[in-house]
């Protein structure tokens, strides 16, 4: 049967810990909100960035002209081995005349190419890869191929947008490391200064057997309390900034996809209230256990 009583008694002595020394919780609170802002912003501008290299990226092809004198077995062969690559989406020949043809289409009152004698588009296979990491090593794959003259995929804008990424991501990664090492040292040393405080009553609870656990729990809920309430107050702050200023970017900068539906908002937000939590519960652990080892 649940004691009351003791129930009433540990959260006192987590109140007990949150107004002893406020000023030291209020800037432990402010930290982790400021750490939550941060590191919401990244989140939410990499998810955009995602997003944006799926629409740009993901609509890169690998075009592979063909020499004239590739037979049409050769053609089904190779065209088969490219189907069956997993890192392949799609397939699609375009033979020579059907080229021919989409570009009369495309340059219709722009120019006469009835001048044109000769068709001198090649066969053509059309390769969709299904990650755009894939499409520089699928490209070199389909180079070596025999009856291939020339791949295209638009290897710079493509790289770059691939190099783009993995830049970005490093630095994202360091700058949430970053964040989350100050965040846990400021917790860290604000429950410290709580314990120091109350090591009298600490000693005494020991002298009278209580345990590591009883004398720890409450601490380490304060932290806990310290995350959640941190991690609520920058998800406030990220939600208002998120009202007011996304609308307006997305109608100065329309290429960038700033809406509801690009971004997992909720699934965002209670991202952060976990780490807010973690970061809080961790840190009061570390703390209160180092303090009862040297105690």
């Amino acid at each position: 049967m649940l004691d009351w009583g003791k129930v009433a008694f540990f959260w006192a002595e987590v109140a007990q810990n949150f107004t002893r020394n406020v000023a030291m919780a209020l800037t432990a609170i402010g930290t982790i909100a400021i750490s939550i802002v941060l590191l919401g912003v990244f989140l939410f501008l990499r998810a955009s960035f995602d997003t944006v290299m799926k629409s740009v990226v993901g609509q890169v092809v690998i075009a592979a002209y063909l020499r004239d004198d590739l037979k049409q077995p050769a053609i089904h062969h190779l065209t088969a081995m490219l189907q069956a690559d997993p890192r392949v989406d799609s397939v699609r020949f375009v033979s020579k005349k059907r080229a021919m043809m989409n570009l009369r289409q495309r340059l219709r009152g722009q120019m006469n190419l009835n001048v044109i004698n000769t068709n001198p588009l090649p066969n053509t296979i059309v390769v969709h890869p299904v990650d755009p990491a894939n499409v520089p090593p699928l490209a070199a794959e389909i180079k070596r191929q025999p009856g291939v003259d020339i791949v295209n995929y638009g290897s710079g804008v493509t790289e770059k947008l691939l190099r783009a990424e993995a830049v970005f991501s490093a630095v994202g990664l360091s700058i949430i490391v970053m964040l989350l090492i100050a965040t846990s040292l400021i917790m860290y040393n604000t429950i410290r200064l709580t314990v120091f405080a109350r090591q009298r009553e600490i000693r005494i609870m020991q002298l009278v057997g209580a345990t590591r656990w009883t004398v720890r729990w409450p601490f380490v809920f304060e932290g806990v309390l310290t995350g959640a309430i941190g991690a609520l107050i920058g998800i406030a702050a990220l939600f208002a900034a998120y009202r007011s200023l996304v609308p307006k970017l997305a109608v100065n900068v329309p290429f960038v996809p700033f809406s509801m539906s690009s971004v997992p908002v909720q699934h965002l937000a209670l991202e952060l209230v976990v780490v807010g939590i973690l970061v809080g519960m961790l840190s009061s652990m570390l703390s209160v256990s180092r303090y009862l080892q040297t105690a």
